[in-house]
């Protein structure tokens, strides 16, 4: 991105290079990966005739283990940050290396629109790589078995799993993005946060051996309270996945906050 002198007061911000947005396409076209090979295990497990390959699908027998077998996968998992980078780092950055605040937060656009804007512009692509599939697999579901046998309570964790970490994952770049003038800081550091959290659970997991430490994961976060939200372990309560659950909300709502505090500040 570059600025670009137009003779006007406000600045104005060059679209992204080709080379940028052929990279993005391409790791957009990778983060499909996971919905393809599930569609074909869906399929496979819905043909008796297939029997020779239900090895394959095991693990997702059951519309639960389906369902979170994919939204929790580690591929998955890190598609979406890498798709936090790419969507949401240089959003607030952006505009604060370029001092475009004075075109975004004039009248009638407030701070509550600009924030509600750049978090919908994350939210998209992740809904998009995470939501979006999994509506797809319970309609093919549906068409390769015949029948709609899917439970209201893992029809509703398949929508709200996605919403929810989507959410976590928004918020978490917008803010990052909002810390820094730096562009290329901006991606470097969600991918730091990403892999230290992951790091440092571990880390304190084995000093201290105790599983409590991994909450610091955004991984481990991320496959407890699918496990909590599908009931894959059964036998009710899960108290680990739930707690998950609870950091991955509060986190949300402390960097929205950030966030906000941060915007109303340059407005000032």
């Amino acid at each position: 991105m570059k600025k670009v002198f137009t003779g006007s007061i406000y600045p104005k911000i060059t679209p992204p290079s080709p080379s940028f947005k052929r990279f993005s396409k391409f790791v957009f076209a990778v983060s499909g990966i996971p919905f393809l090979i599930f569609m074909v295990a869906i399929y496979v497990s819905s043909k008796p005739e297939l029997k020779m390959l239900s090895r394959l699908v095991r693990e997702i027998q059951t519309d639960a283990l389906l369902f979170n077998t994919y939204y929790t996968n580690g591929f998955l998992i890190f598609m979406m940050m890498v798709i936090s980078v790419f969507a949401g780092a240089e959003l607030i950055a952006g505009d604060l290396k370029y001092k475009s605040f004075t075109l975004y937060l004039s009248r009638p656009l407030s701070w509550m629109d600009y924030i509600t804007g750049k978090f919908s512009i994350v939210l998209f692509y992740l809904l998009a790589f995470t939501l979006v599939p999994g509506i797809l697999m319970i309609f093919f579901k549906i068409i390769f078995t015949g029948s709609v046998s899917i439970s209201p309570r893992v029809l509703l964790a398949a929508f709200g799993f996605p919403i929810l970490v989507s959410f976590f994952l928004a918020s978490l770049s917008i803010l990052i993005s909002s810390l820094t003038t730096n562009l290329r800081m901006a991606k470097i550091m969600i991918f730091v946060v990403y892999l230290l959290s992951n790091i440092v659970a571990h880390m304190f997991r084995e000093i201290f051996r105790s599983r409590s430490f991994l909450h610091f994961s955004i991984d481990e976060n991320v496959r407890e309270f699918g496990t909590f939200i599908f009931n894959t372990r059964g036998g009710g309560f899960y108290k680990e996945g739930f707690i998950s659950g609870i950091i991955l909300l509060a986190l949300t709502l402390i960097f929205l906050t950030i966030v906000t505090v941060r915007i109303k500040r340059v407005e000032v």
